[in-house]
């Protein structure tokens, strides 16, 4: 258990429009490699937004601003399809009677050899810079600035409105008082490596904020860049 803490901190510290269907960081998911790009996709009114129309596959825009580029831009080892077409992705990765994407078993922590989930209980410091791409009601947080590759997330939570305050869905803390999580390292996912670190909360992270738990330290939206 010890040991398990041990790297655990570690890995902490070490970080402290439809007309254009192309993830320019993923070249393998080009028209040339997929000619009926949006074929298995289920499109909206969102097609300027939306990839293909279809919320569950991320935006069209990518960051390419400080820090997101680097997290899951043009910069980053991100591959949103992990090389599939958009539909092949989707029959793939959600559960065909609810086209819901299927999230792994056990909290999503990396198992072991005897199939037990890593994880262990640890206190959180004041001071520590934690993150997150989806809303304040989840009960999970990573590192600040780890790869999304790292976090095992669908291209779904990159999701934000042009109005919304938060660009990317990406919202980032301070530790403000020490609390206990449940900590381990992420099982790859929806094509993606993981082997991030995840902190699972006890409540909402909307509850630790009004609690005083974590400060919020949100990027100034001055564009879409992010």
């Amino acid at each position: 258990m010890l040991l398990i803490l041990n790297i655990l901190v570690a890995s902490i510290l070490g970080r402290s429009s439809s007309a254009s269907p192309v993830n320019l960081r993923d070249i393998t998911t080009g028209p040339s490699r997929c000619p009926d790009f949006c074929a298995g996709t289920n499109a909206t009114s969102d097609s300027n937004i939306y990839v293909c129309g279809d919320p569950r596959l991320g935006p069209w825009a990518i960051p390419t601003a400080l820090p997101l580029t680097v997290i899951a831009g043009k910069v980053s080892n991100y591959h949103r399809f992990a090389g599939l077409c958009p539909g092949k992705f989707l029959a793939k990765y959600t559960a065909p009677e609810t086209g819901l994407y299927v999230y792994p078993p056990f909290d999503g922590f990396q198992l072991s050899a005897s199939g037990q989930p890593i994880k262990a209980d640890m206190e959180l410091e004041p001071g520590l810079l934690l993150d997150r791409f989806g809303s304040e009601y989840g009960l999970f947080l990573g590192a600040a600035g780890a790869p999304y590759s790292e976090r095992s997330l669908p291209p779904s939570n990159l999701n934000a409105m042009p109005n919304d305050p938060y660009p990317f869905n990406y919202h980032r803390y301070e530790v403000a008082k020490p609390f206990l999580v449940i900590a381990g390292p992420i099982a790859g996912a929806f094509g993606q490596q993981g082997l991030g670190t995840q902190f699972v909360v006890p409540e909402t992270i909307l509850s630790l904020v009004n609690g005083g738990f974590l400060t919020r330290l949100n990027l100034p939206r001055k564009s879409d860049r992010y």
